[in-house]
């Protein structure tokens, strides 16, 4: 049997599995690619290369490369746990306006609400996109804060108590390779924050919360806890913070620490509950 040439093999792809004309401007790579994130949000639970390929049509092959690129480029994360793909922030943030309706800040912002009017602090949930943290809702006291931050803001990972805590909750493969980022995107900056961050990760480890004291807003302290979230969620963290003429460094952690690790739990419950 003869080979088809290139030429025969680039108009198959023209046509869709219905027989239809995609027309020359489609690319095939691309709607692949699609394809393979569409299968992974109706799933709505991680999948492997084998059953996406499967679910999808595609050489195992070409699955095996997507999910790579989609992975390096945040659209999809690897659970290592499972050896399975999931839906990355990245792609999440191609739809901003559906984080309205995501399941976990709707459950989170009564009780965030709640915590930031006792206390008289700030409150915040985001989640990671790249080397940024973003903010997916906030929450004030009844003072408010001169911090002119909303939802949909970003900030660093390195220098703040939510990006901090994104770190602390990831795999040591996959913290290693966003430390290595961070490394590679600014490599000065990076020499005087590493230290912060390794700090902040013993802190976790011994105190159950992440910490950031002035490092990215002068006068600001805050503390972190990733959150612990559904298979099929996002990983997410939530901070609280303040200014810090009204504590001590340590007084803030010590009592605020505590706090935040109390408030995630209570989300977690409720989320658990699906109430």
């Amino acid at each position: 049997m003869a080979r088809k040439s290139m030429v025969d093999t680039a108009e198959e792809t023209m046509f869709d599995e219905d027989g239809q004309d995609k027309g020359r401007q489609f690319i095939t790579a691309l709607g692949r690619g699609l394809d393979v994130l569409r299968v992974l949000a109706q799933a709505n639970t991680p999948l492997g290369n084998q059953e996406l390929a499967r679910r999808t049509g595609f050489p195992r092959p070409t699955v095996s490369r997507i999910t790579y690129t989609l992975t390096r480029l945040g659209y999809l994360s690897y659970r290592e746990d499972m050896g399975k793909y999931q839906l990355g922030m990245a792609a999440l943030a191609l739809g901003y306006s559906a984080m309205g309706n995501l399941y976990v800040r709707r459950l989170a912002q009564p009780l965030m609400q709640e915590v930031s009017l006792e206390v008289n602090l700030y409150c915040v949930l985001g989640y990671r996109d790249g080397l940024e943290a973003v903010y997916l809702e906030h929450t004030r006291g009844s003072r408010g804060l001169m911090l002119n931050m909303e939802v949909g803001s970003r900030v660093p990972l390195a220098t703040t108590a939510m990006g901090r805590a994104l770190l602390a909750a990831m795999g040591e493969d996959e913290r290693a390779q966003v430390m290595k980022e961070l490394a590679m995107r600014d490599a000065q900056a990076w020499s005087t924050q590493s230290q912060g961050v390794l700090d902040s990760l013993r802190d976790y480890t011994r105190r159950g919360y992440t910490v950031a004291a002035g490092e990215w807003e002068p006068d600001i302290h805050a503390v972190g806890v990733p959150l612990a979230v559904p298979l099929g969620h996002y990983p997410v963290a939530l901070v609280l913070g303040g200014p810090a003429y009204d504590h001590t460094q340590e007084a803030f952690f010590s009592e605020m620490g505590p706090r935040v690790v109390a408030l995630a739990r209570r989300i977690e419950q409720r989320l658990a509950l699906g109430a």
